[in-house]
């Protein structure tokens, strides 16, 4: 143990640790930080892909993994390693004539186009990301910002008093009293034309 330490440290243009938004479910661009390959539990090989520098979010860093062919890759796996490469920005034109090489640096700060669904680690579940290319990207997000407004929308809308419609809540509608008639009695002892008093007396349920 050293009490007598000293160093330099330069945080300029550096965000607080947890002082950042959380990335909720939807539809982000960011950029490749970092890319390596690792062993996972299975045996297979898997490229690692950090991505951050998400607008709006800090430092936020959120990671996926890619099993890396071989020659006993199904075409379903094939097709997820095109939506990474467009994803990051390459064209048919440079990926689609053939076999290409993958390095690190084919990676690194370039685009990414992510959907992200955050995890629930008390339930064991773990955060989704795909990554997307950039069409899809496109067209899903906005699929999904009008679900999100529809639902929101779709909520009672609130009337003068605070009160909402009986139908927006799904009770019946409120029930308007039918006008009660009144019933002329007689005026100065004169009894109104056409009215007896045995008329007077079944109106007001005399009998």
């Amino acid at each position: 143990m050293d009490p007598n330490f000293s160093f330099q440290l330069n945080l300029a243009g550096v965000q607080a640790a947890g002082g950042g938004k959380s990335l909720e479910e939807g539809y982000y661009k960011g950029t490749f930080a970092d890319a390596y390959t690792a062993q996972s539990s299975t045996g297979s090989t898997r490229l690692v892909l950090k991505i951050g520098n998400f607008e709006g979010f800090g430092n936020a860093i959120r990671t996926t993994s890619i099993t890396i062919p071989n020659q006993n890759t199904k075409a379903g796996l094939l097709n997820v390693w095109r939506a990474a490469m467009e994803s990051a920005g390459y064209t048919d034109a440079q990926i689609g004539a053939g076999a290409v090489t993958i390095q690190r640096e084919t990676f690194i700060n370039r685009p990414a186009h992510i959907y992200y669904k955050p995890g629930d680690r008390d339930a064991n579940i773990r955060d989704e990301l795909k990554l997307l290319a950039p069409e899809s990207w496109t067209s899903q997000k906005a699929s999904f910002e009008a679900s999100s407004t529809s639902a929101v929308g779709a909520a009672a809308v609130p009337v003068a008093g605070g009160r909402s419609t009986g139908a927006a809540l799904g009770g019946p509608a409120p029930t308007v009293a039918a006008p009660v008639q009144t019933l002329g009695g007689p005026t100065n002892g004169v009894t109104p034309a056409g009215q007896t008093p045995a008329s007077l007396r079944a109106a007001l349920g005399m009998g």
